[in-house]
């Protein structure tokens, strides 16, 4: 149960944060991460772009019939690099009420969690063809093209341009009353906007500012055109873009899976066999669209990869989804009212992709709200992974991934977020018992694929207890043309596996096996020993009925050709018991520290629950974006207070039922 609730407080040399991304909190993680490092990676992306700005230039003068970019059936193509072997590589962007669907709306004021959690002060990145419409009455005072982007206004760029004002719009769209169905998913944030161009170079500035999403719906054309060992391959794009990732843990880019189900280079598959580019790297969220009843579309394309990795990893809504555009569909003529409605030109996964970039921001908003901090980008995924609805086979498959994204279920477990355990510790039980259990693991396990962390838990038995990890990889070993098509050999460098047991009755169950590029249309089968070919780097164990207050251990090993070197996991837990509970708790003044700075208040208000609670809940309160504080009347020297009906937001973690 969470209540918002008005609080008289007088605090101590102190504040409380805001409920949403603040600067001291993006340079807060800025500074966590290596900057020198991060700078050479810039340095050398920015390099690699200059020499392939050279190669295209010389190719475009000695073939001069073909095109730098062009549009074709609604989508731009841009020429973006030539390959090893003289060949040109065309990007494109993938053109084809997703809030609902995915539960984005329980977070917001009126939803089942009790919050108000719309992406305020929020910021995410997007990175696309064509410029954004800023001056849109759905984005006009939160959106806008970055520094340095080029800038084409003519008639020619207005399907590039309308493509980048839509994405924009389904993930920070106002909500505005004459086009409500318009609203993006997170509707109180705003947004970064660059050109697709040198993107990698400015993703590593991106992040080193600490931000924490971004949106790419682009990718490799996947026609005729494009080479056939280049389908499923862990290419140099992909290899590059986790090259940065690993660099920048905390940062996670949603990439759309493409549109070539139907139409495409690599007939012979059927709609498989169809990842390409950044969409094979390991370290992204890689997304595909479904229709508004939860069905497959028909543009969507499916994996896997060809080393087995499960591509696309989750799916959203795609189809009819109405936005912002950058020109008016009848005079063609720039518009701050043009909506491109929810026919032909509203659906792929161009739009399914910024749902799920949206619904991160929303997570990682929730998250700091109760718990102080950000999940790593590991832990996102893990998150959003871990609680996905299953749709189409039985577990995860080469079409749906893990299934539909599930915010309300996500969120439902940051709120019952355990707060037990020891990231360093090789052996950890869940005490606190509130419903889920998260955890961003530092305990470094020997790399011999015998030695264990092992993490207690207590299932709740009404609904399955299911058990995720996942980490961020470094770079793997560049795919080449050289190697053939579908080869098989594991692009994962550092591997980690799970086993969850019944203390009771000694059952063992092992994560689910995806099916690979032989057998792609099976359904996934589960592993039957340690390591057993699941080239992943997120791994799943569900059991459907786990039996109610019986003890199961999670056993996490290394493998032995992983480096020695700590490697963060991140673990996500859903399904654990909560215990009894009393109905009142009563919010009491701390101990201060002045020379710590720790703030504290005085509060005598209690906070009465509506129906029944954790025993061991806590409660936590945290400031709006913005309050007064007033020296005291009556609370003595230096100490303040903040005026009557000032809002703060009370928590009670750890709610049953």
């Amino acid at each position: 149960m969470k209540k918002r609730i008005n609080l008289f407080l007088i605090f101590l040399i102190g504040s409380f944060g805001s409920l949403a991304q603040s600067s001291q909190e993006r340079l807060s993680i800025s500074s966590s991460m290596d900057s020198t490092i991060l700078n050479q990676i810039k340095s050398q992306f920015q390099l690699n772009y200059d020499k392939r700005e050279r190669e295209i230039g010389q190719y475009l003068i000695k073939n001069p019939e073909q095109k730098r970019s062009f549009v074709k059936d609604g989508s731009v193509y841009y020429l973006q690099r030539i390959d090893a072997n003289g060949t040109p590589i065309y990007i494109n962007t993938k053109n084809k009420a997703s809030g609902e669907l995915i539960k984005a709306n329980q977070l917001y004021t009126g939803g089942s969690l009790g919050v108000n959690i719309a992406g305020q002060s929020m910021i995410a990145g997007v990175w696309d063809g064509g410029q954004v419409r800023a001056s849109h009455e759905l984005l006009s005072g939160k959106v806008g093209m970055q520094a340095g982007q080029t800038y084409d206004g003519s008639a020619s760029n207005y399907a590039g341009n309308n493509h980048q004002t839509h994405v924009t719009g389904t993930i920070v769209g106002k909500d505005i009353v004459n086009q409500p169905s318009a609203r993006g998913i997170a509707f109180e944030a705003s947004a970064q906007n660059y050109d697709w161009d040198n993107d990698l170079a400015e993703m590593a500035t991106f992040a080193s500012g600490g931000y924490l999403i971004s949106n790419h719906s682009y990718g490799y054309s996947n026609d005729n055109t494009l080479p056939e060992w280049l389908f499923g391959a862990y290419d140099y794009q992909a290899q590059q873009w986790d090259l940065l990732l690993k660099n920048a843990p905390n940062y996670l880019p949603f990439i759309a899976v493409g549109n070539e189900q139907q139409f495409n280079g690599n007939s012979a598959k059927a709609g498989y066999d169809l990842i390409t580019g950044t969409c094979a790297a390991k370290n992204v969220m890689t997304v595909g669209a479904v229709n508004g009843d939860k069905t497959m579309s028909d543009y969507s394309n499916w994996g896997p990869t060809d080393d087995g990795r499960l591509k696309p990893e989750i799916v959203t809504k795609g189809t009819g989804i109405n936005s912002s555009y950058f020109a008016d569909q009848n005079t063609n003529q720039p518009s701050d009212v043009a909506y491109s409605g929810n026919g032909a030109n509203s659906s792929g996964t161009s739009y399914a992709s910024p749902a799920a970039a949206g619904a991160g921001l929303l997570l990682q908003q929730y998250y700091n709200s109760l718990h102080g901090s950000y999940m790593k980008a590991a832990t996102l995924k893990a998150l959003m992974l871990t609680t996905a609805e299953d749709l189409g086979q039985p577990g995860p498959d080469n079409k749906f991934g893990w299934g539909l994204l599930d915010v309300e279920k996500a969120a439902d477990a940051i709120k019952s977020k355990s707060s037990a355990g020891n990231p360093t510790a090789q052996q950890v039980s869940d005490t606190d018992s509130k419903g889920s259990f998260i955890e961003e693991i530092t305990y470094n396990i020997a790399n011999n694929g015998l030695a264990e962390r092992e993490v207690s838990v207590t299932a709740d038995g009404s609904v399955p207890l299911i058990v995720g990890i996942a980490w961020t990889d470094d770079e793997g070993t560049e795919q080449t043309s050289a190697e053939g098509v579908d080869p098989t050999t594991s692009r994962l460098v550092h591997e980690f596996d799970l086993l969850v047991r019944n203390v009771n009755s000694s059952n063992d169950t092992r994560p689910w096996k995806p099916s690979v590029m032989s057998n792609r249309t099976a359904n996934a089968t589960l592993q039957t020993g340690w390591f057993d070919g699941n080239n992943n780097n997120y791994k799943q164990v569900k059991i459907d009925n786990p039996v109610a207050g019986a003890e199961y251990k999670i056993f996490i090993r290394k493998k032995a050709s992983s480096p020695a070197a700590l490697k963060a996991i991140s673990l996500v837990v859903t399904g654990t018991s909560q215990t009894a509970c009393p109905q009142t708790l009563t919010l009491t003044n701390p101990t201060h520290n002045v020379s710590t700075g720790i703030q504290v208040f005085q509060a005598v208000q209690t906070v009465v629950a509506s129906n029944v609670i954790s025993g061991s809940a806590d409660v936590v309160m945290r400031a709006g974006n913005s309050i007064e504080l007033k020296p005291s009347t009556s609370g003595g020297g230096n100490t303040f207070e903040s005026g009557s009906g000032t809002k703060f937001l009370a928590t009670i973690g750890g709610c049953a039922n």
